[in-house]
């Protein structure tokens, strides 16, 4: 299967974990997720410099539906509550590879554990059904929630970035992590595909 087939098969695929829900990004989903790239302690979690706007959100969003490379997600909780997004990036077709991001925007999810069954179920999904052989992100190296997360996972940090980004007026450092499918420890071993 292309690629381009891969995308369009996947923009109607919604994953359900024991406590949370992955479902597709939807151009009304577009305000809270701006809302949540601009709360000041969720960007002290983020790689991201620039603030969001709706205008420039809803015209990134249009632009990303045909792209084969990605697929973006809503996150709720089992009972419908939004929570964050959270997806895949430059997916590469030849080297089976992708970047994974996850961002919890409503900060009462924050700890017991929600955000290491996001990723959980996202990897087991990705390495299964899209048959990845790599998962790779970029982390701040002064966020100890998110490195405890992706270590339990199986990440391993394979490079620092020095100085990559200049945050809150501050050149800062950056790890770049990487799962190969063998080393993926899932937490949540249970996830359901609906298509």
């Amino acid at each position: 299967m292309n690629l381009k087939g891969m995308a369009m098969s996947m923009s109607d695929v919604t994953i359900l974990g024991d406590r949370v829900r992955l479902r597709p990004l939807r151009e009304a989903d577009l305000p809270l997720r701006v809302r949540w790239y601009n709360d000041p302690d969720v960007r002290k979690t983020l790689t991201v410099t620039e603030r969001f706007e709706l205008d420039k959100t809803r015209r990134w969003f249009r632009a990303i539906q045909s792209d084969p490379r990605r697929v973006d997600f809503f996150v709720e909780s089992a009972d419908g509550a939004p929570m964050g997004v959270t997806g895949l990036l430059h997916r590469d077709a030849v080297h089976a590879t992708a970047e994974c991001f996850c961002v919890i925007g409503e900060k009462g999810f924050w700890g017991g554990g929600l955000g290491t069954e996001i990723h959980s179920v996202l990897l087991a999904w990705a390495f299964e059904r899209l048959q990845l052989e790599k998962i790779w992100a970029i982390i701040r190296t002064n966020n100890p929630a998110i490195f405890r997360v992706v270590q339990k996972l199986g990440f391993q940090i394979e490079g620092t970035l020095r100085r990559e980004l200049r945050l809150e007026g501050q050149r800062q450092d950056v790890y770049r992590i990487g799962l190969l499918r063998e080393e993926f420890v899932p937490t949540h071993s249970r996830y359901e595909v609906i298509e």
